[in-house]
């Protein structure tokens, strides 16, 4: 006859795992906002953050001599919306939602809001700190908020739909969503270019400040999915189990 595990030894293991979870988040937070401070400030020692530097003139002029068809233009104009938190927040919020209630994947609801909280966050905090002009070669268009560095299509796109792709690729095995995260990406990239509301070094920061997030916030995660085998077991019980099967 198998002995039943005391109450707190099943406990201990699962509280252990939430806090290195938590800390693991926070850290990947702090990382995040280091790198897209301090690229800035290098941005800002080479002397090129107010007016931008030669190459990005040359960028912009070379894509602004390059208009696109009415079709295209206006693809750029709406492409924006999949990248950015008025639309994709609450998007996430009610999918989290549905994902914790109906299907008890709390893990992957908390980590899908965590993420886009955390995507929204780091923008704003480094727009007002750092102030880069927008740049004022041509005429502004489309959906554009606050200073211009980093990019905040830039911060959530890769952190956002590439934790979503790697999701489904641990569960189904699909490679289809990456295409999808970098069609997404590379779209959209090209439009705050094209819409003339950014240089492209804040689309670098905004990359290497999503990567960051990306890679620290899905570490900190999966390795708790791992030492739970998939369930939020945030204290022992009847319910400690109940997610398991439905988490990603």
């Amino acid at each position: 006859m198998e002995r039943a595990l005391p109450p707190d030894s099943v406990a201990a293991p699962a509280t252990e795992a939430w806090k290195r979870l938590i800390v693991g988040v926070g850290v990947g937070y702090l990382a995040a906002w280091a790198i897209g401070v301090g690229f800035g400030l290098v941005l800002q020692g080479m002397g090129i953050w107010q007016g931008g530097a030669a190459w990005e003139h040359s960028m912009l002029a070379w894509i602004h001599d390059r208009p696109l068809p009415p079709f295209l233009d206006s693809l750029m104009l709406a492409v924006v919306y999949a990248g950015t938190n008025l639309t994709l927040l609450p998007l996430i919020l009610v999918v989290g939602f549905v994902l914790w209630r109906r299907y008890h994947a709390r893990l992957v609801a908390i980590q899908l809001i965590v993420v886009a909280l955390g995507s929204l966050s780091l923008n704003p905090t480094m727009k007002h700190l750092l102030a880069r002009p927008r740049p004022p070669l041509y005429p502004m268009r489309g959906m554009w908020t606050w200073e211009a560095y980093p990019s905040g299509h830039l911060i959530l796109t890769p952190a956002l739909y590439f934790t979503i792709s790697l999701m489904l690729y641990r569960k189904y095995g699909w490679r289809w969503p990456f295409v999808v995260t970098v069609a997404v990406m590379a779209t959209t990239a090209y439009s705050r270019l094209y819409l003339a509301v950014h240089w492209p070094t804040d689309l670098v920061g905004g990359l290497l400040i999503g990567i960051t997030w990306l890679v620290m916030s899905w570490r900190a995660f999966h390795t708790y999915f791992l030492e739970t085998r998939g369930g939020l077991s945030l204290a022992a019980g009847p319910d400690s189990s109940v997610g398991r099967a439905g988490d990603f």
